[in-house]
């Protein structure tokens, strides 16, 4: 499998982030993610603007760092951005399920799209998110055991649309569009249906 310690960054980082919430509660994992993002930008901006630093990364850690990102922001900064702001501004168990389609979701869109991928959508594959909605389903619906329920139609669509997002070329990195998107469009169904 191509790539594995990133992906399991991907997956870690985010039930990390994730098992924060739950165990510092939500103030104490607010502060913890906005140090972490602090951190991590930091770490970024002296990366892009010392050459050497830059190098050393590459030759070290250069399986975490996709091309692309040789130059410019990693998806470190937008994940955590992304989880955090998903846990602010949304119900927890909705806010949970929306980022184990972060975590699981890309994870498994990735690995299917690199090995099975046949019917390209820009760079990404239909394959792969297929893969997406289905791991994403069944990890969302996994919540309930426990004690993070949510109903299985919000999962369903939910899952949906979060695999929409990560096919769908943007310029915003969807590290932080997945579980924003998802949650709000799962917020907003339970409000308007009534169902959580």
């Amino acid at each position: 499998m191509k790539h594995i310690g990133r992906k399991l960054y991907h997956l870690f980082g985010g039930l990390t982030l994730l098992a924060l919430y739950f165990v510092l509660g939500r103030d104490r994992a607010f502060m913890v993610y906005a140090v972490l993002l602090a951190v991590v930008l930091i770490f970024e901006v002296t990366r892009l603007t010392v050459p050497g630093v830059n190098t050393i990364i590459l030759e070290h850690f250069g399986s975490f760092i996709r091309s692309s990102e040789e130059n410019r922001i990693t998806g470190t900064a937008p994940y955590i951005l992304g989880v955090g702001l998903t846990l602010f501004l949304y119900h927890q168990n909705i806010a949970a399920a929306a980022v184990c389609f972060l975590a699981f979701g890309d994870v498994a869109a990735t690995t299917v799209g690199e090995r099975w991928g046949r019917t390209k959508i820009g760079q990404k594959s239909l394959e792969g998110s297929i893969a997406f909605a289905v791991v994403s389903v069944i990890s969302g619906s996994l919540l309930t055991f426990i004690g993070l329920p949510v109903t299985p139609g919000l999962i369903i669509a939910g899952a949906i649309i979060a695999a929409g997002v990560e096919i769908i070329p943007q310029p915003i990195n969807d590290n932080l569009l997945i579980p924003l998107v998802a949650g709000g469009a799962m917020e907003l169904t339970a409000i308007l249906t009534g169902c959580a």
